[in-house]
């Protein structure tokens, strides 16, 4: 109800108000100078460009870094080869790689044909170095600290800004930790269980769900691909008449008849998805079967079944039989059949295998920011047919049209999850079998680097041995040098350590995956318990992670527990600040990171909770009135606690503050000692 009077009595409007402060970034600093902050390896940003005057076209040739730092800075205009229409901003991509640490700076100079320079001529740029550490999502036990270091050190050396490692002995899960950035500021630690591309290990998850299709009858290793899949090669004339011969069980020895690394009729296909695209006269990515059916019309490189070389061609052919034997699409086959909901849901609310996207601003939510160091821009691939230059981490590889052989994401824990209850790119592993398996498989793109390991043994009654995932966001060769060095050191932190799961150590986990706490709670206890035998004194370490809760919701924790001999439970307390402010549910979660002496994590290493707030905000009551010493008076109803300000203005656009508090009762009386000669007004009260 709105009312105007025109005596002295008050109009008052009590409100609930939010202040929202907004802040750009890209600041210029001074002419023509660019401040970066914190820039990732490999991280483009778009930059004010450059304009010319004239009337004509300007054909842009090339670009180039002057100064003592140029190595550090790389650009490309997305306009090589173009002609530019004069009187226009032309953005540029620009790439900052430090080579140490500290602010550097370099100088952009730009040419046009034939008489360079034009325009300004030099853009001066400046940049920060990565930060030199790369911490951990949470402490760890002190006897697994060799695989802390082992992490660590590898990724300082190879100069690597993320990475997560999940490990598991005797099939029991003991480490679960991640290290680096979250984000590509450098600003927020990494969660345990971020999403990593796993370019060809994306294999092994193919290969078990062939061979369980293949259990379930749907189809045979002996199943000729060509007539079963119905795809007819482009133009319609098979390349080769061998191809009708090529089977389930060659596809999966990689003895197909295709060698990759010839040059003709194109160097990797599954990687030429601009040339193919071209050449079939799309007007859209080529995905995977147009790949298929452009090498189908192609001849083979060796007969199959006489010679083995790695293809990624046959696991992007299996990723289809997959969807014909099942009805299914793959992704929905991996999520639904080989996983299900055991192997992919999150508490936190993702799924830990899902399929990799090429653009950054269409990455899974808690997938990672990938770091690459851009030798060249190339065509983008996932937005053809536009002419737009980007990295190959961004779209120059088309990560959609990978799928089965190399387009998968998943957290490491979701890994461990698949070892689990497979046999690394086999069978479904029956419990109570008996069998000796030691597979290692390594993946490597563009801004990934992934290790997958099974060694085990199994019988009727236990499982001996190590298996681990591990997953990087960058790349360091195209030789799997990175890879190596990484399996190498953690497998050299294992021989190192002797405590992991016995008898009588048990399993931790929280008592429960979510509770919740009124923000005035002022502490919340998350039961730790133990499961199963218990003789055994034994460690656990864990940490709180932010989410949507921050320093002033509650107070981070983190440390290693102690059970003592036949301890099955545990209370870790976070306190809960009340910032006597009204905010939406807002929530962290506590995270197990790794145990000892005898004990292993179990399912429910992560809980949520939910800080409630259940403030009611300021509503008017009662009536105004003017006191016989003309202060203007009125009342309020909102909970004890909050932070007030009594707000008074004439136009209902000026607001000036009249008084601050902590408001202390339900019903609170607001006096204004300056409402004496005033016409007419309007009052608030805002709350944070």
């Amino acid at each position: 109800m709105n009312v105007r009077r025109h005596d002295p009595l008050r109009i008052l409007m009590v409100a609930l108000a939010f202040c929202v402060w907004l802040r750009f970034g890209g600041e210029v600093r001074g002419a023509l100078t660019y401040d970066f902050g914190f820039f990732p390896i490999g991280a483009t940003n778009k930059v004010g460009g450059f304009a010319f005057a004239g009337v004509t076209n300007l054909f842009m040739e090339s670009e180039s870094f002057i100064g003592p730092n140029a190595a550090d800075f790389q650009t490309s205009s997305n306009y090589a080869g173009q002609f530019l229409l004069p009187n226009q901003n032309h953005l540029y991509s620009l790439s900052f790689i430090p080579q140490a640490l500290g602010f550097e700076s370099a100088a952009l100079t730009n040419y046009e044909t034939p008489d360079p320079p034009y325009g300004g001529g030099i853009l001066y740029l400046q940049g920060v170095g990565m930060p030199a550490s790369r911490p951990g999502s949470g402490p760890v036990v002190p006897e697994l600290a060799p695989l802390e270091s082992a992490m660590t050190n590898f990724l300082v050396a190879h100069n690597f800004e993320a990475g997560t490692l999940s490990l598991m002995k005797d099939s029991k899960l003991v480490f679960r930790q991640g290290y680096g950035w979250r984000d590509n500021n450098f600003t927020k630690v990494i969660h345990p269980d971020n999403l990593f591309r796993l370019a060809s290990v994306s294999k092994m998850l193919t290969a078990s769900s062939i061979y369980k299709l293949v259990a379930a009858g749907k189809i045979t290793t002996s199943t000729k691909i060509y007539d079963y899949l119905g795809i007819q090669p482009w133009g319609g004339v098979l390349g080769d008449s061998r191809i009708t011969n090529i089977t389930v069980q060659h596809l999966l020895d990689h003895a197909g008849g295709w060698n990759q690394y010839a040059t003709t009729p194109a160097f990797d296909p599954v990687f030429r998805t601009v040339q193919i695209s071209t050449n079939m006269g799309l007007n859209y990515p080529a995905g995977p079967t147009n790949v298929i059916s452009w090498m189908f019309s192609k001849p083979l490189d060796f007969a199959p079944g006489t010679s083995n070389v790695y293809c990624n061609l046959g696991y992007l052919i299996l990723g289809r039989v997959i969807e014909k034997a099942s009805g299914k699409t793959y992704m929905d086959y991996i999520q639904q059949d080989l996983l299900g909901n055991a192997g992919l849901t999150n508490i936190l609310g993702f799924t830990n295998v899902v399929q990799s996207h090429s653009r950054p601003t269409d990455l899974a939510p808690w997938e990672i920011w990938y770091a690459d160091i851009p030798q060249y821009l190339s065509r983008s691939a996932v937005d053809f047919p536009t002419n737009i230059n980007v990295r190959v981490i961004d779209g120059a590889g088309y990560y959609e049209a990978f799928d089965s052989c190399a387009g998968l994401s998943a957290s490491a824990i979701g890994l461990c999850h698949y070892l689990q209850n497979y046999l690394e790119g086999y069978n479904a592993r029956v419990p109570g079998s008996s069998f000796n398996w030691n597979y290692l498989f390594y993946g490597s793109l563009a801004g990934a680097s992934s290790i997958l390991l099974q060694n085990i043994t199994q019988n009727s009654s236990s499982t001996n041995g190590v298996e681990f995932a591990a997953l990087f966001n960058e790349r360091y060769d195209q030789v799997e040098g990175a890879n190596i060095a990484a399996y190498i050191a953690i497998t050299n932190a294992v021989a190192n350590i002797s405590s992991w799961p016995a008898t009588g150590g048990g399993m931790i986990q929280w008592s429960t995956n979510s509770a919740s706490i009124n923000k005035n709670g002022g502490f919340i206890n998350i039961p730790l318990t133990r499961i199963g035998a218990n003789n055994l004194s034994v460690k656990v370490s864990y940490t709180t992670y932010a989410l949507t809760a921050g320093s002033s919701n509650f107070f981070p924790v983190s440390g290693v527990v102690t059970f003592g001999s036949g301890v099955t439970n545990k209370n870790i307390t976070i306190p809960i600040f009340n910032d006597r402010v009204i905010d939406p549910t807002r929530q962290f979660s506590l995270e197990l990171i790794s145990a000892s002496g005898g004990a292993w994590l179990g399912d429910n290493v992560t809980c949520v909770v939910n800080i409630l707030d259940t403030n009611t905000p300021p509503n008017f009551t009662g009536l105004p009135a003017i006191l016989p010493n003309g202060n203007f008076q009125f009342q309020t109803l909102c909970s004890t606690g909050l932070i007030q300000t009594v707000q008074f203005s004439t136009n209902l656009i000026d607001w000036q503050p009249l008084q601050t508090f902590t408001n202390a009762t339900v019903v609170t009386t607001i006096t204004d000692t300056n409402g004496n000669g005033h016409g007419a007004g309007f009052y608030r009260v805002v709350v944070p």
